[in-house]
This record gives structure tokens, C-alpha cells and sequence, in this order.
């Protein structure tokens, strides 16, 4: 009876035990079949031995509820898997009390906790898989007690700590899996030595580190080892070479090195071999070609180098062959023809050459051929188009020429033909015609010619990326009515016509990107029925007319750059309604009205930016160059988005709205060139994103707030050509990170403040035309550390002398400090100055002689003393050999060089009476012969006043009467006019005075069909003067020029250059707002279209280091070449795609001249 009673409170307990479980889930309804009225051994996932309970089976049924505590009195339990559901909580101690359990399987659940020591009294498991949940804590060494287990799974837990060495006790293991943890330490030695029955290994995603031990050659079972993502160094153990019944090594993302053991060519048996991302540096071992049953071998960015072993070709049953981002060079080996179940091969940014084998084409189970940025050459092998199981080819960045082969598309799978940044020819009219599964093609950066063709609007195409090619004509009207069609990209083409009303039918267009082209017309309002646009781009083209207020309906327009048009109106109010805009570029256009005002709903914070968009337009609001007028509206200063807020050279004015001082991702803010007043917000101090800050050019006031020195991260100030007063606030030296620092123009007064050379990261500091006053002492005081470039200080009240530490200014390069009160000498220090290149100290008080030391200077080009009360003889060396007299002008007391005076004798011996007669008889006959030619002189200049005084008169009257700005240019003639202005020291002849109607007639009233250039600076024109002559006339952009002082003294650094490989400077002219420049006329193109190959003459461009391409083989030869090739150097970086690294024409012009002196 006392059995029976045992027996029947046992199954009591397992039913209540069961129930207690059910109700303690927060979903019970899930296991709605566990009835009172059944028996519990008839429950789903219960199964009895007897009544007891010994196994319960659970997974994967949505169970949610803390991990239940009840189960643990099931003690016949033999099976307890409750994995896939949504279990928390920690494992309990009482856990242990399961001595029968042999299979405990809680993976993907969210339980937590430190794994439980208790475990290890659970002697009779054979399977343990507690992984993926949030377990923490270490592997208690009390787990080695499990002496029955075969499979242990922590993996993807949060295990931490080292692999404890009591688990190689484990004897019965055939599967450890510990990764994705967050495991330390090295791999135990003494780990492998009993596993003798281990079959599978995985440390993955751990941060384990040190070598891997040679012991692992031990296990004799092993099929599969993954080892990656750690911290693994050193070379891999020949001892690997004896796991031969192993099939996949797994060991990506360490730091393993090479070279690759030999033994490889053992392991018979391996798959799948991954070994990439390592830092191998070696080349691809030849004895891989013996691994007979590798599909998969992976060695993706491993620091390869060498070529490709033919051996790999042996591998026949090679899936994947992924070599890409490494060093690998040579050709492709033929033997990988041989490999007829190659499904990818990815070489991608190697370095491999030659051209592309026809035997490509042999690949018929092939997917994907991937092969870009390479260094093949050659056409592309018509052969491809046999891999008729081929999606995805890919080509581009190496230097393929010739026309794409029509026979591509007999692969009818094809979906994506990536060639861009290639040399490719001829046009696509029929190549694509057949590629009816095409979905993208990318051919940017080619050559290509000829139109777009219509059948590309039949074709399946998402995405269509034509850019940097040289496709004409209108873009074909069946294009847009597209379906398909997400992107759609022509940039820099020279496509014409307009934008039909059909566009409005290309439904699915995400991206319109289509800027530098030839693009007329007007924006359609049709353009607004597409909701589904995020980037519209049609910058620099030829659109006018207003902008569509329908563009109001793109709710999804994330990026709309419009610049560089001709667009006329207001800014319509329905762009404020985009809240997905990010990206506003508007600049260069002929838009007038008011910047809308409404509440801002664009530039706010979305949860994501559309793919299609433009990252680096990102915050982007540009309204600049137009003619804008009135307030900035206060409401910009909730556009929270908003990085580089650019309003400059507009009609704007009033005061800066201070809430654009709450815009905390500001980054550049640029307002000059407009008619703005009042004083500067000393809120911008709290932009601690602020790198740029331009202010120029307006009619600020006051004093420059001190708060700006607090802008840590400013790299460039310019407040020039406005009305400020006031100290330098010594604040502003606090700014280490600032490299230009422009308060030229304003009336600032008093000293300089010492602490401004404490900006040690400045490269140009100007204050002309203020009205300082002081000594340069302390702003030179500890000028060792100072970098500054560029110093311009000149037109102030500046007194005292140069401080001798100037010469520790090393990097100085040009320093103008003329037109002050400076006194003094001239310090020999200042020829410690190795770089400098340009010193103008004219217009002072300095005195004392020339130190020679200043003289010798090497780089020196340009030097102006003039004006100052230097004495003494003119050094005899160096740059003061060339010096023009104007250069020394106003110094009465110097003599000797140019100057023309003797420089009177030390001291005179005694002379005899005769000699002293013949001295005073040389004067007397020298006094003679002066007053004669002085005579002559005078009696020429009477004879020729009388018609001269005509001709004078009636120019003097003209001139006067006129309300036309005149322009000046080079002539022989002696009677042209010089404007007052600049110094004629910059001409090598006098001026040409002419009107700017000449001009205006002489380009057609600056006729678009008479460019020949458009740079970042401006747009040049082709000009016919009335008397034949042929110029180039350049048209400064707004945006690109200054003042009319700086723009003035511009002129005599430029007009100052003279060399045979630069186009001398002809003349320029200054009205109102507009400059312009007049340079000889190049027949033959600029050098910038030879080297972008835009002449149309047919030669190549200067490409992957070929810069001999572009050299005349008419006057090539042996002596020149080296001469021209470095001559072209300079020629490149000139024409710097980033402007801070172009150089200055007084560096353009030393470099040449040490060329030419060579």
C-alpha cells in the first residue's frame, strides 16, 4: 500500500507540476490541449514512461513566461526542450535536482543569468544546448564532470572569461559550439588531447587571441573548425594537415599570417575553405590545386599577393572562387577554363592585367563575374555572352577600349552589366536591344557617343547610369514612361532638349540625376505626380523660367539641386511642405522675392534617409548667387538638419535672425556679399559645429563679438569689406583649429592682440585696410610655432620696428605690411625666411641699408621697398640684381644696382694740386653738357605741345564725359591711357583703353555660343576685337571674386607673372559687381580639355599614370620629354579637382622656372 501511495503523489505531482507550468505562461491559451480532463501523459509534447513524466517537448510553440521553476520536481525527466519560444528569467539552482535529464535544450530564448555551477551535477546529459540567449557570467569548471556529453551549445550568449581546460575532460564530445561570446584568452594546449570523438568546433566571435596550438592536429574526427572572428596571430600549424577527415575550416576576421602550410594539400576531404580578411601576405599556395573536393574558397581582402596558380584549375568542383580586394597580379591562368562548376568569380581590386580571355565563355554554369577595378586592358571578348547561366557581370574601373559587344545579351539571364570607368567607345543603338532581363546598367565614365536609344524603355531596367560619357540629343520621351525604372542618372553628357510633360509617367523614378548637360526648357508641372521622388538633380544646364510650385506634390523629394540655371521668379512656398527634404541647392540662378518664410517643414529630423539620396548633400541649403531680397526669415532656424547654410552674394538684407544660432549641425554658414546689418549675434559662440563662418562683403557694425572665439572647431573667418570698429578681441587666438582669418577692410583699431599667434594652425591672416596701430612684437613674439602663409597687414597705422623674430615665421610665403608707420631697419633676420616668395614693406619709415641676407633669398620673386628712407648701397646679389626701379623708388639715399648713383668712397687719399685741376675741369665740362641737353630737351617738348594739347584735351574731355567703365590692354602705342590705379610695373607695355560696349560687342553680349570654357572660377569666352585681334575673355563668377581693392591688387601679383608656358594676362576690367579678365587667345583649347580629352580631336586623356598620351609626338623627343612630362605635373595640379591645393602663380611660376634653369 505504502508503494502504491508513492507511486499514485508521484503522478500527482508531474500532473500538478505540468499544470503549474501552463499557468504560470502569460499565453496559457497556447497549450490549450493540456485538459484536466486528460490524462497528462496524452498532452501534446508529454511523453510518460508509466504515469511519470520523462520527456517534454516544446519548441518552437510561442511560449512567453519566466523560465518556470516548477519543472524542476519532474525529476524522471529525460528530455526537457523548450527552445524557440520567449522564456526569461535565470536557470535556478534547483535545476540539479534532474539527475535523469540526459537532453536539456532552452535555446533562442531571452534567459539570463550566469550559466549555474549546478549543471555539472547533471552527470547523466549527453546533450546540453542552452544557446542563443543572454547568459552571462563563466563556463563553471564544474561542466568538465559531464563526462556523457556529446553535444555542448553556449553559443550566442554573453559568456565571458577563458575556455576552461577541465571541457578536454570531456571525452564523449563530438560537437563544442562556444561562439559568439564574448570568450578571452588563448586556446588550452592541453583542450584537444582527449577529444578524440569531437567531430564539430566552433570558437567564432569571440576575442580570443594568441596562436592556434598545433594540438588541434589531434582531432582525428574533426569534420568541422571555425575559428573566426578573434584575435588569432601567427601562422597556422603544419599539424592542421592531419585532420583529414576535414571539410570545413571557417577562419575569417583574425590576424592570422602566412605563409599557408604546405600540409593544405593533405586535407582531402575539405569543402569549404575561408580564410579571408587575414593578414596572410602571401601568395595563393600552389598546393591547393590538390584539395580535389573544394567548392568554396574564400580569401576576400587577405593581403595576396603573386598571381593566380594554374593549379587552382584542378579544383573541379569549385562553386565559388572569391579572391577579391587584394595585391594579386598577372593574367587570368586558362586553366580555370577547366573549372565547369564555377558558379562566382570575384577578383574584384587586384591588380590583375592583360586582357580578357575569349575563354570566359567556357563558364556555362557561371552566375556572377566580377573583375572591377583591375588593370585589364583590351576589348571586351564577345565569348561572354556563352555563359548562359551569367546575372551579374561586373567590369568596371579597369582600361577597356573599343565598342561593348552586342553578343553580351545572348546570355539571357543577364540582370546587371556594371563597365563604368573604362575607355569604352562607339555607341549602345543596338548592344543592349536583346538584354531582356537587364535591370541595371552602369556605364559611367566611358567614352561613349551616339544617343540614348528608345528600346531602352522596354527593357526590365531599375537602374540606368549613364554619366561622363559623351552621349548627345534629347533623352528618348519613351524613357519616361518607364514602369520600372527607379534611377536614372546622364551627368556630364551633352544632351539636349527638354524634359517632356511625359515625365510625369515614370512612376516608380526615385532619382533624376542628370547635372552638366545641355538641358533647355522649363520644369514641367507634370513633374509633381511623381510621389515617389527623392532626388531630382539638374544642375548646370540651361533650364529657365519659374520653378513649378507642383514640385510641392514630390512628397518623397529628398534632394533637389536646381543650380547653375537659368531659373527666374520666387521660390515657390510649397517647397517649405517637403518633410523629406534635406538637400536644397538652388545657387546660380536668376531668382528674385523673398526666401519662403512659412514654418519650416523640410530640413527636420526623419527617421531615415532614402537610399537613393545623396549623402554628401546631406544638410546641404544653398540659395546663394541669385537675387534675393529682404529678411532672412527667423524660421530657418528651426531647420534642425541644416549643416551648410549658404545665402551669399544675394540682395538680402536687415539683421542675422539670431535663431540661426540654434542650429546645432551647422557647419557652414555663408552670408556674404549681401546688404546685411547691425551687429554679429554673439550667439554664433555656441555653434560648436561651426568650421566655416563668411560674413564679407555686407555692412555689419560694431565690435566681432568676443564669444567666437569659443568656436573650437572654426577652420575659416571671413569678415572682410564691412564697417566693423573696435579691438581684435583676444579671444579669437583660441581658435587653434582656424587656417584663414580675413578682417581685411573694416576700421578696426588698436593693437593687434599677442594671442592671435597662438593660432599655430594658420595659414592666411589678413587685416589690410584698417586702422591699426601698435608694434608687431607682440604679435611676433613666439612666432616659432606659428605656420601662418600668407600675412597681409599693409594700409594701417603700424608703428614701430620689424621685430627680428620674423625670421622664425618659417613657413611664411608672402607678407605685405606696405602703407603703415613701420620705422626702423630692415631686420638681416628676415633671410632666415626660406619660403618666403613675396615682400612688399614699401610706403614706411624704414631706414638703414638692404641686408643682403634678404637679397639672397631663393624664392624670392617679388619685392618692393619703395617709398622709405633705406640708404646705402644696393646689394649686388640674389633678387636685388633684378629689382626695377620702382621696386626702390623714394629711397634717396640708397645707390649702386639699379638705382643708377655712384655710392661715394670710404675715403680719399691725398691728391696732387694737377690732379685737383682736372677734377674741377670734369665737373665743369660735365655742368656744361647737362644744361645742353636740358636745353634740347625742352625745345623738342614745345615744338610737339601744340598738337599734342589737342589731342589731349579732346581725350581728357571724352574720358571725363563718360559714364562707360573702360577696360585696358597691352599696346605699343605711347599714348594709351594707364589707369591711376594699379601699378604699371605689371605690363611690360602700356594700356589700351577701350569701352566695355567693344566688349560686349565682341562676345555677343557674352553669347553662350562663344564659350570655350567654364571653370570653378568662371566662363571663358572667344572675342573678335574691332580690329581683328582674337582674345579670351573671362567672366569671373560672382561668387569668385572680391572688393574692387583686393581685386586691384590681385592684378599687379598676376600682371607681375610672365612666363612662356603661361597665358599672359592681357588686360581686365571692373564694373559694379562684375569682373572681368582678357587673356591671349589658345587656338588649340585650354590644357584642362587635352587632359580631360574634351577637344574631340581623339586623343586619350591623362589616365592611370599615362600622362605621355597627351604629349604632341610632333616635338616629342628625348631632350623634351622629361622637360614637358614635369612641366605637365604642375599643369595637373593646377587643375586640382579640390581648390585649397591648387597652387599660387608665384609658386606656378618658381616651379617653372626651375624646370627651365634645369
Amino acid at each position: 500500500m505504502d508503494l502504491l501511495r508513492g507511486f499514485t503523489l508521484s503522478q500527482a505531482s508531474d500532473r500538478d507540476a505540468l499544470l503549474s507550468f501552463k499557468n504560470s505562461l502569460q499565453n496559457p491559451e497556447a497549450l490549450s490541449s493540456w485538459s484536466p480532463s486528460i490524462s497528462h501523459c496524452r498532452w501534446n509534447g508529454v511523453l510518460c514512461d508509466g504515469d511519470r513524466v520523462t520527456s517534454l517537448v516544446l519548441s518552437t510553440r510561442q511560449l512567453s513566461g519566466r523560465f518556470p521553476a516548477s519543472l524542476f520536481s519532474l525529476t524522471a525527466l529525460t528530455v526537457l526542450d523548450l527552445s524557440s519560444n520567449d522564456f526569461t528569467g535565470e536557470i535556478s539552482h534547483e535545476i540539479s535536482s534532474l539527475t535523469a535529464l540526459k537532453t536539456l535544450s532552452l535555446g533562442y530564448n531571452r534567459i539570463s543569468g550566469e550559466l549555474q555551477a549546478g549543471l555539472g551535477e547533471l552527470t547523466s546529459l549527453q546533450t546540453l544546448r542552452l544557446g542563443p540567449n543572454f547568459l552571462t557570467g563563466r563556463i563553471p569548471p564544474e561542466l568538465g564532470k559531464l563526462t556523457k556529453l556529446e553535444t555542448f551549445d553556449l553559443s550566442g550568449n554573453a559568456i565571458a572569461g577563458n575556455i576552461p581546460a577541465h571541457i578536454g575532460n570531456l571525452t564523449r564530445l563530438q560537437t563544442l559550439a562556444i561562439g559568439s561570446n564574448l570568450l578571452t584568452g588563448a586556446l588550452p594546449s592541453n583542450l584537444f588531447s582527449k577529444l578524440r570523438f569531437l567531430a564539430s568546433f566552433d570558437v567564432s566571435n569571440n576575442s580570443l587571441s594568441g596562436s592556434i596550438p598545433p594540438q588541434l592536429g589531434e582531432l582525428s574526427s574533426l569534420t568541422e573548425l571555425y575559428i573566426g572572428e578573434n584575435h588569432f596571430s601567427g601562422v597556422l600549424p603544419p599539424e592542421i594537415g592531419r585532420l583529414s577527415n576535414l571539410e570545413i575550416l571557417s577562419a575569417p576576421s583574425c590576424s592570422i599570417n602566412g605563409p599557408l602550410p604546405e600540409s593544405f594539400s593533405k586535407l582531402k576531404s575539405l569543402s569549404k575553405l575561408d580564410l579571408s580578411f587575414n593578414p596572410l601576405q602571401c601568395s595563393i599556395p600552389k598546393s591547393f590545386g590538390e584539395l580535389q573536393n573544394l567548392t568554396v574558397l574564400n580569401l576576400v581582402e587577405s593581403e595576396l599577393n603573386g598571381s593566380i596558380p594554374s593549379e587552382i584549375g584542378k579544383c573541379r568542383n569549385l562553386n565559388l572562387l572569391l579572391i577579391s580586394f587584394n595585391s594579386i597580379t598577372g593574367a587570368l591562368p586558362e586553366s580555370l577554363s577547366e573549372l565547369p562548376s564555377l558558379t562566382t568569380f570575384s577578383a574584384e581590386k587586384n591588380q590583375l592585367s592583360g586582357e580578357l580571355p575569349s575563354w570566359l565563355g567556357k563558364w556555362t554554369q557561371i552566375d556572377s563575374i566580377l573583375l572591377s577595378n583591375n588593370r585589364f586592358s583590351g576589348k571586351i571578348p564577345p565569348q561572354i555572352g556563352n555563359c548562359s547561366a551569367l546575372s551579374h557581370l561586373s567590369l568596371g574601373s579597369n582600361m577597356l577600349s573599343g565598342e561593348i559587344p552586342k553578343e553580351l545579351c545572348n546570355a539571357a539571364l543577364l540582370e546587371e552589366v556594371e563597365l563604368e570607368d573604362n575607355f569604352l567607345t562607339g555607341s549602345i543603338e543596338e548592344t543592349f536591344k536583346n538584354c531582356g532581363n537587364l535591370t541595371q546598367l552602369k556605364l559611367i565614365d566611358n567614352q561613349i557617343i551616339g544617343s540614348i536609344p528608345d528600346y531602352l524603355s522596354n527593357l526590365q531596367l531599375i537602374s540606368l547610369e549613364l554619366d561622363s560619357n559623351n552621349f548627345t540629343g534629347p533623352i528618348p520621351v519613351s524613357l519616361w514612361s518607364s514602369l520600372s525604372l527607379i534611377e536614372f542618372s546622364a551627368a556630364s553628357n551633352q544632351l539636349e532638349g527638354f524634359l517632356p510633360s511625359q515625365i510625369g509617367n515614370a512612376a516608380s523614378l526615385q532619382s533624376i540625376v542628370l547635372p552638366n548637360n545641355r538641358i533647355t526648357g522649363t520644369i514641367p508641372a507634370e513633374i509633381g505626380r511623381l510621389s515617389s521622388l527623392s532626388v531630382f538633380d539638374m544642375n548646370s544646364n540651361f533650364l529657365r523660367g519659374p520653378l513649378p510650385a507642383e514640385l510641392g506634390n514630390c512628397t518623397a523629394l529628398a534632394t533637389l539641386d536646381l543650380g547653375n540655371n537659368m531659373l527666374n521668379s520666387s521660390i515657390p512656398q510649397e517647397l517649405v511642405e517637403l518633410t523629406q527634404l534635406q538637400c536644397l541647392i538652388l545657387s546660380y540662378n536668376n531668382l528674385s522675392g523673398e526666401i519662403p518664410w512659412k514654418e519650416s517643414k523640410y530640413f527636420q529630423q526623419v527617421s531615415s534617409i532614402p537610399d537613393s539620396s545623396y549623402v554628401q548633400h546631406h544638410g546641404v541649403y544653398d540659395l546663394s548667387n541669385n537675387r534675393l531680397s529682404g529678411a532672412i526669415p527667423d524660421e530657418l532656424g528651426k531647420c534642425m538638419v541644416v549643416v551648410d547654410l549658404l545665402l551669399s552674394n544675394n540682395l538680402l538684407s536687415g539683421v542675422i535672425p539670431r535663431s540661426l544660432a540654434h542650429l546645432a549641425n551647422l557647419t557652414t554658414l555663408d552670408l556674404s556679399g549681401n546688404l546685411l546689418s547691425g551687429n554679429i549675434p554673439f550667439e554664433f559662440g555656441d555653434c560648436v559645429k561651426l568650421q566655416g563662418f563668411h560674413l564679407g562683403n555686407n555692412k555689419f557694425v560694431g565690435s566681432i563679438p568676443k564669444s567666437l572665439g569659443r568656436l573650437s572647431g572654426l577652420v575659416k573667418l571671413n569678415l572682410s569689406s564691412n564697417m566693423l570698429s573696435g579691438s581684435v578681441p583676444p579671444d579669437l587666438g583660441n581658435l587653434v583649429g582656424l587656417t584663414h582669418l580675413d578682417l581685411s577692410f573694416n576700421m578696426l583699431s588698436n593693437e593687434l592682440p599677442s594671442a592671435l599667434s597662438g593660432m599655430e594652425n594658420l595659414v592666411g591672416f589678413y587685416a589690410q585696410q584698417n586702422r591699426l596701430s601698435g608694434h608687431l612684437d607682440g604679435l611676433f613674439n613666439d612666432s616659432g610655432a606659428w605656420r601662418v602663409v600668407f600675412v597681409n597687414l599693409s594700409g594701417n597705422s603700424l608703428t614701430g620696428d620689424l621685430p627680428s623674430s620674423l625670421g622664425n615665421v618659417s613657413y611664411l610665403t608672402v607678407l605685405d605690411l606696405h602703407g603703415n608707420d613701420l620705422t626702423g631697419v630692415v631686420p638681416s633676420d628676415i633671410g632666415d625666411l626660406a619660403q618666403l616668395e613675396y615682400l612688399d614693406l614699401s610706403d614706411n619709415m624704414l631706414h638703414g641699408g638692404i641686408p643682403e641676407e634678404l637679397c639672397g633669398l631663393n624664392n624670392l620673386l617679388f619685392l618692393d621697398l619703395s617709398e622709405n628712407k633705406l640708404e646705402g648701397p644696393v646689394p649686388r646679389n640674389g633678387m636685388c640684381l633684378n629689382l626695377t626701379r620702382d621696386a626702390l623708388a623714394g629711397n634717396k639715399n640708397l645707390c649702386g644696382g639699379i638705382v643708377g648713383l655712384r655710392c661715394p668712397m670710404k675715403s680719399f687719399p691725398r691728391r696732387s694740386p694737377f690732379l685737383n685741376v682736372w677734377g674741377l675741369t670734369s665737373l665743369v665740362v660735365g655742368v656744361v653738357l647737362v644744361a645742353l641737353s636740358v636745353v634740347i630737351v625742352l625745345r623738342i617738348w614745345s615744338n610737339r605741345s601744340g598738337k599734342n594739347d589737342l589731342e589731349a584735351s579732346g581725350d581728357s574731355s571724352k574720358l571725363n564725359s563718360s559714364d562707360e567703365q573702360n577696360l585696358y590692354f597691352l599696346s605699343s602705342s605711347s599714348r594709351s591711357k594707364e589707369p591711376l590705379s594699379i601699378n604699371i610695373a605689371m605690363f611690360e607695355q602700356p594700356l589700351l583703353k577701350l569701352t566695355l560696349v567693344d566688349i560686349l560687342e565682341a562676345t555677343n553680349n557674352f553669347c553662350k555660343s562663344n564659350i570655350i570654357g567654364d571653370g570653378g572660377f568662371g566662363t571663358v569666352y572667344k572675342a573678335t576685337l574691332p580690329e581683328g585681334k582674337i582674345v579670351a575673355v573671362k567672366k569671373l563668377s560672382q561668387s569668385k571674386t572680391q572688393g574692387q581693392r583686393e581685386f586691384l591688387a590681385e592684378m599687379e601679383t598676376l600682371g607681375k607673372v610672365k612666363h612662356r608656358n603661361l597665358v599672359s594676362l592681357l588686360g581686365y576690367c571692373s564694373y559694379g559687381e562684375e569682373k572681368v579678365l582678357v587673356y591671349e587667345y589658345m587656338a588649340n583649347g585650354s590644357l584642362d580639355q587635352w587632359l580631360r580629352n574634351q577637344t574631340g580631336t581623339g586623343s586619350h586623356p591623362v589616365k592611370n599614370g599615362q600622362a605621355v598620351d597627351v604629349l604632341d609626338p610632333a616635338v616629342l623627343d628625348a631632350n623634351s620629354k622629361q622637360m614637358m612630362l614635369r612641366t605637365l605635373k604642375i599643369a595637373l595640379i593646377c587643375l586640382s579637382e579640390n581648390p585649397p591645393n591648387r597652387p599660387t602663380m608665384l609658386r606656378v611660376l618658381k616651379s617653372l622656372k626651375v624646370i627651365q634653369e634645369e
